[in-house]
């Protein structure tokens, strides 16, 4: 390459350099990663208040806004606390993080607090430090330094308190504690603020877990237990923190009481507990907030939100102590559900119901107005009220298709049942209004199955005993549901919804009704709806065969059915299967409309 033609070459990249630069830089700058955080515990993850204090650390570290990296060292000193173990430790410590440089470090509980404050210089000097979790002020080292202390600040007095609110006619309050070196501590606490009930309190000494087991199932009326740490008893046994509270709840015929929320769900009541989630979530917003620039207490204690009134139902529910005697902010947890939130989907369903039939009452008082305004001789009120007719004859039938979709049959098995009832009517000698009232009626034979559950409803195979009993109250519901007017329509929907699972010999439900107790609507309903479910196939059979079917029906003239009706069926059978092959489900029309693609005006199709 000649030289004129290598300094144009230079000169093009230099000028694609410059512009990619200056490109660049007119692109959003992306956010960095978040700060490199080290979190080290006193304890190890096999003890659930570390495992929240954890949780509370990583839920601000993990926030979106945050997008923090960490890394995690547990001490387990609850196992293993001995001057040669902590040296072994430090020795590992330095060999691991000396030179390493973390944004900020993250203790919980005070062994970590009194290794890193000793040692800080050496292992993590100019570096941001929050410790959570501990015991108290006099638990903070004198190095501490520029550390940010959140104190376990534990509500005793707010507990004892509550708790003799909850059990008037209290005279002792048995204290349960170990004698570790956190437990004296705690206990200190504990009789610094309790001076008002101090005459109630009596501190039940150091013993074996048996003892301690013991102690607590000779507790009388008049007595409670409180119940703080007990990870090591009299014996040195080593405890989790569930294991005691779990023997001490099950054995007790009194109330028993505690401070953290590490010792719920083991039978005991509760109390104003401290959370260890509060306090991990506190330490690492601290260290952010210090991070940002901003200028946090070098101490805290007493911390809203930290401290709250926690209790079991269970618990309340065995010892009797009413909810009013709760904190209004108190929280309940196993909470059975509510009739509402089991059978929300069905209430829900039923109230959609009433609303249709809301809309029908309405319809029928509007036209109630205008026929008074109106001259009853006027033919505009025949027409009037014969499209009223129509119209709740229609709603009913629409209403009637909607509870068999649901039940994935398909809209035409009302058609049927309704116009194989309106046949039989006929041949039994019925006036022109009481088959016009059978056809319209028919429909709404199963409306109750709204009130039943889908898993229920829609179940492929047998059902249990217990399913079958639930699904028999479709007749009781359906009989609610149209229970809203006495006119004919009305009342003889309700009657078919009510019995049309009656038998002729009374073997029935839901009244066990017998013969001519049974309506006559709903005799001839009832076969209607067995002829159509037996010959066709639905969710948890398939169709019977002609023949096996017009023997069952054979066989129960008597028994499930009105011997007349009976009759009346194979004499005009051939008249039924007309019906029957009129009305036939189209191939397909059990499949779902797709809602694939792009939506089409239906009033343009072709």
């Amino acid at each position: 390459m000649n030289p004129p033609m290598r300094l144009r070459f230079l000169s093009l990249v230099l000028t694609l350099a410059v512009l990619l630069v200056a490109w660049k830089s007119d692109l959003p700058a992306e956010d960095g990663p978040g700060p490199n955080v080290l979190v080290l515990h006193s304890y190890a993850p096999d003890y659930s208040w570390t495992r929240e204090l954890h949780d509370g650390i990583v839920s601000v570290l993990q926030a979106p806004e945050v997008r923090g990296r960490y890394r995690v060292e547990y001490m387990d000193a609850k196992h293993q606390s001995s001057p040669a173990y902590l040296d072994q430790l430090l020795r590992l410590y330095r060999e691991k993080y000396t030179g390493s440089r973390f944004d900020g470090v993250i203790l919980t509980d005070d062994h970590a607090l009194d290794l890193v404050a000793r040692y800080r210089d050496e292992l993590f000097p100019q570096t941001p430090i929050v410790a959570c979790g501990i015991n108290d002020i006099s638990s903070i080292p004198a190095n501490a330094g520029d550390m940010n202390i959140i104190i376990e600040s534990v509500a005793h007095l707010e507990t004892l308190g509550a708790a003799l609110k909850q059990n008037p006619g209290t005279d002792t309050i048995f204290v349960m504690i170990d004698s570790t070196l956190t437990g004296q501590t705690i206990l200190r606490d504990l009789l610094q603020q309790t001076h008002a009930v101090a005459s109630r309190v009596e501190v039940v000494p150091a013993m074996s877990r048996e003892e301690l087991v013991e102690f607590a199932r000779q507790r009388v009326p008049g007595e409670l237990i409180y119940l703080l740490v007990y990870f090591q008893d009299a014996a040195g046994q080593v405890f989790t923190a569930e294991e005691i509270p779990q023997a001490i709840a099950a054995s007790s015929p009194v109330p028993v009481y505690v401070a953290w929320d590490f010792q719920l769900n083991s039978g005991v009541v509760g109390g104003c507990v401290t959370s260890a989630f509060g306090h991990g979530r506190k330490a690492a917003q601290t260290l952010v907030d210090r991070l940002a620039g901003k200028n946090p207490p070098a101490t805290y204690s007493k911390l809203q939100g930290v401290n709250r009134h926690t209790y079991d139902y269970g618990a309340l529910q065995r010892f009797a102590i009413p909810m009013s005697g709760l904190p209004e902010d108190a929280v309940i947890l196993n909470r059975p559900l509510s009739y509402f939130e089991v059978h929300r989907s069905a209430i829900l369903s039923a109230l959609v119901v009433i609303a249709i039939l809301g809309v029908i009452i309405a319809l029928l008082i509007q036209n109630v107005l205008k026929q008074r305004k109106i001259n009853l001789g006027n033919a505009e009120i025949m027409d009037l009220n014969r499209e009223m007719i129509e119209t709740q004859t229609e709603l009913l039938s629409t209403l009637g298709d909607v509870i068999e979709t649901r039940s994935h049959d398909t809209a035409n098995h009302v058609r049927r049942v309704a116009a194989y009832s309106a046949l039989l009517g006929e041949k039994y000698g019925l006036s022109t209004e009481d088959i016009a009232l059978l056809k319209a009626a028919a429909p709404m034979h199963d409306i109750g199955k709204i009130g039943i559950p889908d898993a229920i409803l829609n179940k492929p195979g047998k059902l249990t005993a217990a399913e079958f009993e639930k699904i028999k109250h479709h007749t009781v519901i359906g009989q609610r549901i149209l229970h809203t007017s006495d006119r004919k329509l009305m009342s003889s929907a309700r009657a078919i919804a009510l019995q049309h699972h009656e038998r002729w010999d009374g073997t029935g439900y839901p009244c066990g009704l017998k013969g001519e107790e049974i309506s006559l609507l709903a005799r001839i309903c009832a076969l209607a709806d067995v002829y159509d479910a037996l010959s066709l196939g639905r969710v948890y059979k398939a169709a019977w065969p002609r023949e096996k079917v017009l023997r069952f029906i054979r066989e129960e003239r008597g028994g499930m059915f009105d011997p007349r009706i009976v009759d009346l069926f194979f004499e005009n059978l051939d008249e039924l299967e007309g019906i029957k092959f009129r009305l036939s489900d189209p191939a397909g029309q059990k499949e779902e409309e797709s809602i694939s693609g792009p939506v089409h005006c239906p009033m343009r199709e072709a």
